[in-house]
Order: structure tokens, then C-alpha cells, then sequence
């Protein structure tokens, strides 16, 4: 069955239509990330039975792991990217040459990785623990885990495809088959069950290289029976943009790792209460973050889209509605966090001393809860669009230059604890919040260009559907029928101005009753606005992806303007106000003869201002023209 994911060119034209995009986008999504928190905890059970030293070497492998492996995140953030602007345009063979690209990428980058893990795993472990035992463990983790990492590289390439393209369902479903794969590798090669041998850690690492073996097979045959080539020959220009979109990502997620671990041995000076509570805190905030990210994920995507389409403003809508959408349905978590404490604290700590100290952090961080998934979405956006400098460089340099040493200040120096630190992290987020709005705000963004998908992008603009109409022209053009049969052909509501601006026996509305009623009829964002009222420009041209200006000779127009007071006499009209009446004398002729014709200042003056295109149909001809080229709702 064919969805709207699977043609994105279709317009969404009601906000229902855009909840349930952004829903079958994001629910997959977060599924997908949160299911290998499951994994983990299964894999925690089974190294924990061999011991604590098991268990310490494990920690310090994954750290070591998660930042080289966050050193590929570019490559699946290029190709989203691309991938999602060339779907919107129209150009799946953009999408999978980006694809191909990616992958030569990402694999090379990977096996050198591999490569250091595998002969250099157990100096790496020896960087961050001094103790034999632990090395000798963490060592034997990142040699099972090296040969995951190549395959991994593939594999999440592949996933931001079908993320870009919409087809967010493929890599959670992948996903939870290879759940039962690798607990049950882990359990038996850890443990040596069911006739396997007893690796240890390495059999944890190695089962985890096999699930992702396995995710890698499964990948290839959904990729062959949807006519999607993984084999083929990458264009050194296409990875040069893939690395040079990614980059940034790249080294902004391995250094944020990196943070990480050095936020961790600041708050160990404040003793193992505090690091206790640093772990708990983590594991409340990891759902929120990962929700986020899926959410994130699905803004990035319907970001490349619309800008594939062509359509800035729907791009920002999408960036502006999910990054709120994600705040807001984390909030009531946020309340009970700041309410209830104790409650929620009761579940990971069992000392009362220790709850009384974690109480106010707890709160703190309810309190700002909402801000980080608001924060990220929009990084995640950002993404989308290519911009990823911006989506790097805020987030890097209030990690390093800020957040960092504020929390060794304010938490050791200045004697506030854990208090202080997750105050610190509260405020630096809401700082990094506002900056990515600011950001977004001023939309440079949407002049980020792809190499390939200029001309696929004009064209897609050419033929997609307008969602805000502007119809503009002097009395008697014809006007409020183009814009009826417009509202009639594409499904859109239609506004006429005079209905607004006038009430009973031609009286004027107040201009700010005027303007409310405006925004209130426009509100759904999808409309064909009927009138040419200066006093609405900065309302109706701001947001129209289409102006069109209906010129026609005077004597037509003149004959029109007469024609319908004698047509529509003492009967209603959809585009003239109740309780009026028209007439035609002098007044009527001075207006339809100085006011009509579209200028060469008057042209410049709508394209500076409108945010779509301006189309001037010169006489009948041309409008019948128009819309036959208009697509069918």
C-alpha cells in the first residue's frame, strides 16, 4: 500500500495530516534507539556474572567504543541529508547515489577503526585504567567488538537511507529481529552456555559483531527486493560532500563523548555518593534523549524534504512544530520530577541519606526536562538541512569552553556538589535551547545546496502542488472565481479580503479586528486568499508560496465591474460581504481605470517580499492556461 511517506511530493494540507507524518516517522524511530538499551541491560546481566573487575573493563571499552564509533556519524548524517532533499525532489537516484557514496565512506573509515581496535584495543584501555585486570577485560571486549564497528559503519549507512527516504520502519524492525540473536550469542559465548565456549568479555564483544553481521544480511536482501543497489560505483565528489557535510558531527559526537567521560572524573572528586547519583540521574535522563533523538531524526528528515520541494517555510514549520512537540511530551515527567522526587528516586537508590541529597538535582533537572529534547530536535533539523556547522559548533563550544569548566567551579571549587553541576547543566542547556532557536529563526539553513540536486529541485518546485495562494489584480480581473476554482482544484479553503475588511452596508472593520480575523481564517496554514490590500502584505505575502497577479485590459475589466452589479443584484456572493450591495458610477470607473495594471516597481515590491513565486497571467487565455498546469486534489 502506497503511503504518504512513500510519495512525499503529496502535500500535507491539514494538521492532522502533519501529526500523523510526524508520528509514522517518529514512533519507529525511538523504538529504534531504545531498544539497544534492552540489549545492554542483558549484556550487563551476563559480564556481571564473571565479576566486578568484568564488569569495570566493560565500562571503559564502551567509552573508548562509543567514541570511535561516533567518529562514523557523519557519513549517516550526509546521506540522511541528502537523501531526504533528493526524496522531496523527486531524484531516488540522487538518494541512491548518495547511498553508494556513503558507504565507500563510511566502510573505508570503519575498517581502519577496526584495525586500531583489534591490535591496539588493550593500550587503548590502559589510557583510562591503570589496573591489569581491568585492561586485560576491557581489551578482550574491544577486540570481539572491532569487527562490529566495520560492519556497523555499513549498516548505519544504509539506516539514514531509509531514514531520508521515509522508511523509518525498516531499521526498527531489522533492529528488534536481531534482539533474541544477540542476547542469546551474549549469554552463551559470555557464560558458555548451550555448548559454547566460555569467552568472557570477547564472547560479549564477538556476539554483539554477530547480530550486527546478521543486521547487515537483513539489510541487503530488503535493500534487493526494493530495487535498492548497495553495489556500485561511489563518485569521489559525492563522498567529498558527504564528509564535508558530516565532518563536523563526526568530531562534535566523539569529543561530546569524550566530555562526557571527563564530567564523570569531575564529579568522582566529589566522592561515589555523587557518582552513584551521576549514574541514576544519567539513566532518568536517557529515555527523554533518546525520544528525542527519534523525533529529532524524523525533523531531519521532513526538513531535507520540504527544502527538496522547495518549500522553506514548511521546512521551518516542521523544525519550529517538533522541536515544541517534543518538549511539550516531556513536560508532565518534568512536573513529576519536580513534585514527586522521592518517588522517582525510590526506584535506583535505597539509603534515605542518599535520596535527601539527590532530591534537589532531581528537581532542578525535572524542572529543566523539556529544554533539552526542544534543544535537540532542532540541532536535528539543522542537520537535515545540511547546516551542520551551526548544529556542531553551538553544542562543542558550550561543552568545552563552558559547561566543563563551570562544573569543576561551581561544584568542587565553590563547595555546591551535585547541586551546582546539574544547575550548571540545566542552564547551559536552556542557553544552547535559545541558540538553536536563534538560529533557525533567521533561516540561512535553507540556502544550503547539495551538489546533483539543483536541477531536481527546481522541477520539483515547478510541479509541486501550492499550499498559500495569494491572488492579487484590479477590480473586475476576475480574481475571486480563480480563486474559487484554485480552492476547488488543490482542496484549499478560500478567503476573500472584501468579506474581512467590510461589514454591513460597506463599513469598515477595525483595522486590528481586521487583521485578527486574518490570522484566525489563515491559521491552518493551507489557503487561497482572494485581494489586493497593502494593509495585509506583511500577513498574506510573508507566508504565500504563490502570488499571482491577474492582469487584464481595462475595457474587459470595465465591462466585468458593470456586469456583476447587475448579475449578483440584491443576491448573495461568496466574495462580497452580507449586507452589502454594489453599485457602479464614477467612483467605480476611477477606480478599475488607475488601479490594475502590475507594475515594474509594484513586481519588484511582491517579489522582495513574498516568500514563493509571482506569476503575472495576462488575460483569459493565461488563466485557463494556469490552471490546467495546477495538479488535481
Amino acid at each position: 500500500m502506497t503511503t504518504a511517506l512513500d510519495r512525499p511530493e503529496v502535500a500535507l494540507r491539514t494538521p492532522r495530516s502533519r501529526v500523523a507524518t510526524a508520528a509514522a516517522l517518529s514512533a519507529p524511530l525511538i523504538l529504534f534507539l531504545l531498544v539497544p538499551n534492552v540489549v545492554t541491560l542483558f549484556t550487563l546481566s551476563a559480564v556481571g556474572r564473571l565479576g566486578e573487575v568484568q564488569l569495570a573493563g566493560m565500562g571503559v571499552a564502551n567509552a573508548i567504543f562509543g567514541m570511535l564509533l561516533a567518529l562514523l556519524y557523519g557519513f549517516d548524517t550526509g546521506v540522511q541529508a541528502i537523501a531526504a532533499r533528493a526524496t522531496g525532489a523527486g531524484a531516488p537516484e540522487v538518494a541512491r547515489q548518495a547511498l553508494l557514496d556513503g558507504l565507500a565512506g563510511s566502510v573505508l573509515c570503519a575498517a581502519g577503526l577496526t584495525a586500531l581496535l583489534w591490535f591496539q584495543g588493550p593500550a587503548l584501555i590502559a589510557l583510562l585504567s591503570p589496573d591489569p585486570a581491568t585492561v586485560a577485560s576491557g581489551g578482550a571486549l574491544l577486540r570481539g567488538l572491532a569487527l562490529s564497528l566495520l560492519l556497523l559503519g555499513a549498516t548505519m549507512t544504509i539506516n539514514s537511507y531509509w531514514i531520508g527516504t521515509g522508511a523509518a520502519q525498516i531499521p526498527f524492525l531489522v533492529q528488534v529481529a536481531l534482539v533474541p540473536v544477540q542476547i542469546g550469542a551474549t549469554f552463551a559465548l559470555v557464560l558458555g552456555l548451550w555448548g559454547a565456549p566460555q569467552l568472557g568479555t570477547f564472547g560479549a564483544g564477538l556476539a554483539s559483531s554477530l547480530a550486527c553481521a546478521c543486521g547487515l544480511m537483513l539489510q541487503i536482501v530488503i535493500a534487493r527486493r526494493r530495487g535498492v543497489p548497495l553495489l556500485g560505483r561511489p563518485q569521489l565528489r559525492g563522498v567529498i560532500a558527504i564528509v564535508r557535510i558530516g565532518w563536523p558531527v563526526s568530531v562534535q559526537q566523539s569529543l561530546a563523548l569524550f566530555g562526557f567521560t571527563l564530567a564523570y572524573a569531575i564529579v568522582a572528586r566529589l566522592g561515589v555518593s555523587a557518582t552513584a547519583m551521576l549514574n541514576v540521574l544519567g539513566s532518568l535522563t536517557m529515555v527523554p534523549i533518546q525520544a528525542a533523538t527519534g523525533i529529532g531524526n524524523a525533523a531531519a528528515t521532513l526538513v531535507g524534504q520540504a527544502l527538496g520541494r522547495g518549500d522553506t517555510r514548511d521546512a521551518a514549520r516542521w523544525g519550529w512544530q517538533l522541536s515544541f512537540a517534543a518538549a511539550l511530551l516531556f513536560l508532565p515527567a518534568g512536573l513529576f520530577a519536580v513534585l514527586r522526587p522521592q518517588l522517582l528516586l525510590g526506584a535506583f537508590l535505597h539509603d534515605p541519606n542518599a535520596i535527601a541529597a539527590a532530591v534537589l538535582p532531581v528537581q532542578i533537572l525535572g524542572a529543566g526536562v523539556a529544554i533539552d529534547p526542544f534543544a535537540r530536535v532542532l540541532n536535528f533539523a539543522l542537520r537535515g538541512a545540511g547546516a551542520t556547522r551551526p548544529a556542531t559548533a553551538i553544542p562543542f563550544v558550550i561543552q568545552w569552553l563552558i559547561q566543563l569548566p563551570l562544573m569543576w567551579v561551581v561544584g568542587i571549587r565553590l563547595g555546591m556538589g551535585m547541586t551546582g553541576v546539574v544547575a550548571v547543566q540545566v542552564g547551559l542547556t536552556l542557553f544552547e535551547a535559545m541558540a538553536f532557536a536563534f538560529v533557525w529563526r533567521r533561516e540561512g539553513w535553507a540556502r544550503v545546496h547539495f551538489a546533483g540536486l539543483d536541477d531536481a529541485e527546481q522541477a520539483a518546485q515547478t510541479r509541486a502542488a501550492p499550499q498559500r495562494v495569494l491572488v492579487m489584480g484590479g477590480a473586475g480581473a476576475g480574481k475571486s472565481t480563480l480563486a474559487r476554482d484554485i480552492g476547488a482544484k488543490l482542496g484549499l479553503p478560500v478567503i476573500h479580503l472584501d468579506r474581512i475588511m467590510f461589514g454591513p452596508n460597506w463599513t469598515r472593520v477595525a483595522p486590528e479586528a481586521a487583521r485578527e480575523q486574518l490570522r484566525r481564517e489563515i491559521e491552518g496554514g493551507y489557503w487561497v486568499i482572494d485581494g489586493t490590500y497593502p494593509a495585509f502584505y506583511d500577513i498574506t505575502l510573508r507566508d504565500a508560496d504563490l502570488v499571482v497577479w491577474i492582469g487584464q485590459p481595462v475595457p474587459k475589466r470595465l465591462w466585468r465591474a458593470w456586469r456583476k452589479t447587475r448579475i449578483h443584484k440584491n443576491a448573495p456572493r461568496a466574495d462580497r460581504p452580507d449586507g452589502c450591495e454594489e453599485g457602479f458610477g464614477l467612483s467605480s470607473v476611477w477606480t478599475v481605470l488607475r488601479f490594475g495594471r502590475l507594475s515594474s516597481a509594484r513586481e519588484w515590491q511582491l517579489r522582495s517580499a513574498a516568500n514563493g513565486r509571482v506569476v503575472h497571467l495576462r488575460g483569459d487565455r493565461a488563466v485557463r492556461q494556469f490552471l490546467e498546469t495546477l495538479p488535481s486534489n
